[in-house]
């Protein structure tokens, strides 16, 4: 009997079907970013998701989370160092706050304009500045794009032309310390406030002003709440499509090379359709009524330059490095 038990057991064993091996885990991205919808930076990592997943089906999955819906603006740097997030795009003043001596990126007045922007950042200075903070701040900056070209936005008909003018003007600005000197070195009084609240400030009046690209006001809607756009130019911005290094580093080699090259097709499109954008609202809000001024701005120039000097802000920068960026052609 314990035979014909012996033999059926083996038997069974025989006809039972092969179990297939365990699917290899899927490979998940978060991206998360403060943009709007409707910017071109969210189109931007809509691309970088599709061509990911449609190289990898199956293998890599990609979410994109804008308008700070997943991580506030601000905190998705120090999420990408923990570990809780792992795509995001970190701008100059996030990174200066931890490696200061790359503080001149985010100076006022550096760039000329978007080429020459990005012909730094795709130049031996980009890629030393890339090297430091994959070593140094555990992140691996993709590709480098076009924010858009700051300018003061302001909410009443106050005659704005030089800084002494902004003396007394609650300006929102994104958080960090970079920024607030930044806005002091304007003539305005800084307020830190999440570019999700700006809308609300403006319409109370808790704030007078906010500093973007003229696209952005647009596309958050500001301009509605905006009764003249003071064309500073004081800002021509980066914005950094960034992953997490140890994330990044568990991508396949085929992994790696395809985000490379979807980060940089993105970075070209996103670049072209900012600069088209800033054109587009300029003409818009032209058409709206809302005033476009031509400030002084060689009076907002040498103002920021004293105030850098007075803050011994350039002191902490690597020495040589703005005069290389302003030898870029």
């Amino acid at each position: 009997m314990k035979y014909f038990t012996a033999l059926a057991a083996a038997a069974a064993l025989l006809t039972a079907p092969i179990l297939a091996k365990p699917a290899a885990a899927q490979t998940e991205i978060r991206i998360s970013h403060a943009a709007p919808l409707n910017s071109s930076l969210h189109d931007a990592f809509t691309l970088i998701k599709t061509r990911m997943e449609a190289k990898f089906p199956g293998a890599v999955r990609v979410t994109v989370h804008g308008a700070s819906s997943l991580f506030r603006q601000g905190t998705e740097l120090p999420a990408m160092q923990r570990g809780n997030l792992e795509m995001s795009s970190p701008v100059t003043f996030e990174i200066e706050a931890q490696l200061p001596e790359y503080g001149a990126f985010g100076a006022a007045y550096l760039f000329r304009d978007a080429d020459h922007l990005i012909k730094t950042f795709r130049s031996d200075i980009g890629k030393e500045f890339a090297d430091d903070v994959a070593s140094k701040m555990g992140i691996v900056i993709l590709d480098t794009a076009y924010l858009g070209t700051r300018t003061v936005n302001i909410r009443s008909d106050k005659p704005i032309l030089k800084p002494a003018d902004l003396s007394g003007v609650k300006m929102r600005m994104p958080p960090g310390p970079a920024f607030q000197a930044l806005a002091r070195a304007l003539g305005a009084t800084a307020v830190s406030m999440p570019i999700t609240e700006v809308y609300l400030g403006l319409k109370t009046g808790s704030i007078d002003a906010q500093d973007n690209p003229i696209n952005m006001t647009r596309d958050w809607k500001f301009q509605e709440v905006t009764a003249q756009v003071i064309l500073t130019k004081h800002l021509v911005q980066p914005v950094f499509i960034a992953i997490a290094k140890p994330f990044f580093d568990k991508l396949t080699p085929d992994q790696q090379a395809e985000l490379r090259s979807a980060a940089r097709e993105a970075a070209d499109i996103q670049i072209a359709r900012t600069l088209k954008d800033e054109a587009d609202a300029t003409e818009t809000f032209r058409a709206a009524g809302i005033k476009i001024v031509e400030p002084d701005v060689a009076a907002f120039r040498a103002a920021v330059q004293e105030q850098y000097r007075l803050g011994n802000l350039a002191e902490k920068w690597k020495p040589g490095l703005q005069a290389r960026i302003e030898a870029v052609r």
